[in-house]
């Protein structure tokens, strides 16, 4: 059985950093990148490419740390579990907070719950050590 290794990874960003996860299913270390673009004013997207460039050669790499293992036959599950959890959604009307009783949600909170929906569901196992 082969196994894809799962990464988060943390890139430069405006005011944060922008968090993606990349599951490495090729030999020289490319692999898939899931992650949602867009901002809190207009909302955000869920993107989801194969990529032949490796996370660590961007220019705006800032680290990774691997979450985890995914059997490679499963990797359009992984697909499916982050399109179900739904991308932030539009949090400001120009300054103002839309639901100011809700804490601000962006790409690392969402990259945070996809994960945490990953082991929960069982995809994204554990690192033996």
């Amino acid at each position: 059985m082969l196994y894809g290794r799962i990464y988060l990874i943390d890139r430069l960003g405006a005011v944060r950093n922008h968090h993606t996860i990349f599951v490495v299913t090729q030999q020289d270390g490319s692999g898939t990148l899931f992650h949602v673009t867009g901002d809190i004013q207009n909302g955000m997207i869920l993107e989801t490419k194969e990529t032949p460039k490796i996370p660590d050669l961007s220019a705006s790499f800032v680290s990774k740390s691997q979450s985890g293992l995914v059997r490679v036959e499963e990797v359009s599950r992984v697909d499916s579990i982050c399109r179900a959890n739904p991308p932030p959604a539009k949090q400001f009307n120009g300054p103002r907070r839309i639901n100011p009783m809700q804490s601000l949600r962006r790409c690392q909170e969402w990259t945070s719950e996809a994960i945490a929906i990953l082991r929960a569901r069982g995809v994204l196992l554990a690192v033996n050590s």
